[in-house]
């Protein structure tokens, strides 16, 4: 008794215990050699699917998500930000160069740079990039993205399934309220789009 005991207080003292983390997160992700809207030119492609942790298709809008999407060129600035309404079952994708990146607030096109995928329940509201419908939680979907890999003159496209990550109140906080700036800022520049396929 008296070693368990023991374990249960060293435990308690060790830094960083799960139970005391912060339960958001969110998806990261990047792309490079981005050759922006160019017809014809090979393209990366950032796919999200609603699980349907909160419902299912029948269920809709109960179990809906809100992606919420944020571009960043690799200066660190936000160049752009969106979101769409997923229901369960769902597959939403976005073209980096033709959705993501085209119409950046900075008026320039990166080449490279970071993609966030911050997912909420959608609740029966719309859904807004500069304000979180609920709580961010990767679990409610999976996100995968390819990539344009240059080696030797020769281009290779890959694909991944994205790891979530954890998401601080302040980071949270700086997506929204950069995203509220740039779309002010931008007059019509700033904005991203997905896509559901088929619709």
């Amino acid at each position: 008794m008296k070693k368990l005991l023991v374990v249960l207080g060293l435990l308690a003292l060790l830094p960083g215990a799960a139970f005391a983390q912060d339960p958001s997160t969110y998806f990261v992700d990047y792309f490079a050699n981005n050759p922006g809207p160019v017809p014809g030119a090979a393209d990366q492609v950032l796919r999200i699917i609603n699980v349907g942790e909160g419902g299912t298709p029948l269920t809709s809008p109960v179990g809906d998500i809100c992606a919420n999407i944020y571009v960043f060129n690799n200066d660190q600035e936000l160049i752009a930000c969106c979101a769409q309404r997923i229901t369960p079952n769902e597959l939403d994708s976005a073209s980096v160069g033709s959705q993501l990146t085209n119409n950046p607030v900075t008026s320039v096109v990166p080449t490279a740079g970071v993609i966030k995928v911050v997912t909420t329940l959608a609740g029966t509201g719309t859904c807004s990039p500069t304000s979180f419908s609920g709580a961010a939680d990767a679990t409610q979907a999976v996100v995968f993205g390819t990539h344009l890999q240059v080696t030797g003159g020769a281009t290779f496209v890959t694909e991944t399934e994205k790891l979530s990550s954890p998401l601080s109140y302040n980071e949270g906080t700086f997506l929204t309220e950069s995203c509220s700036f740039a779309l002010y800022l931008g007059s019509g520049k700033g904005t991203c789009t997905s896509s559901v396929p088929g619709h």
